[in-house]
């Protein structure tokens, strides 16, 4: 190959990189942001202050299934309502008639959800606990909420942004190095950057 050539496909890889940062930077960017937005309120909780609703009752007729385990029964009272959510196993409790009474969460929403056998009904009291807890639930969430599609598209956004990100690292590093101009600047920077990575996260292992 010449050096002609050689220069021309040197340069087409490089478009194509680009393009690739800056489309695959749009394609990441809501994700990134929301991303951002947690983490700064996991360090300044002060910043984004919960606001809850009003608590809101409910009830419904139920077919309530003789379960003995708790959280199966909760499970299955969940799908027949047609909610989402965890069904919380430490915040359970039966009374003597064997009526439950758990808690269900979601993001951005409580349940507490209690069987009456007698009487064939379920009571609910659902209270949304605001924008900053759905948020909160979407960090790091890789769709596992059950009974949620939304949240399995969100498990899929997730998988593809990180895969750009890690792309974005590597060919970042590429495209500065065939730089001509400050190549050495680069380097250094991406030297110390591993070194303190690695220095931190040998100092979390070794010593906590």
């Amino acid at each position: 190959m010449t050096t002609s050539a050689t220069t021309q496909s040197h340069a087409r890889a490089r478009r194509w990189l680009l393009n690739i940062h800056l489309y695959g930077g749009l394609i990441c960017f809501w994700y990134l942001l929301i991303y951002g937005v947690t983490s700064l309120d996991f360090n300044h909780p002060w910043l984004f202050p919960e606001v809850k609703s009003e608590k809101v009752k409910w009830e419904r007729a139920l077919n309530i299934p003789d379960l003995a385990d708790n959280v199966k029964l909760g499970e299955t009272i969940r799908d027949q309502l047609d909610l989402i959510g965890w069904v919380i196993p430490w915040n359970m409790r039966r009374d003597g008639a064997g009526n439950l009474q758990f808690e269900l969460s979601r993001p951005g929403k409580n349940y507490v959800i209690a069987t009456d056998r007698a009487a064939g009904i379920v009571r609910v009291e659902e209270q949304h606990t605001g924008l900053r807890s759905a948020l909160l639930s979407l960090h790091g969430n890789t769709g596992d909420v059950p009974g949620s599609r939304f949240l399995g598209a969100w498990g899929i956004y997730t998988e593809i942004t990180t895969w750009l990100v890690m792309f974005f690292a590597d060919s970042g590093i590429y495209l500065w190095v065939r730089r001509e101009r400050a190549r050495r600047f680069a380097l250094a920077v991406l030297i110390v950057s591993l070194a303190v990575s690695v220095g931190l996260m040998a100092y979390l292992y070794f010593i906590g």
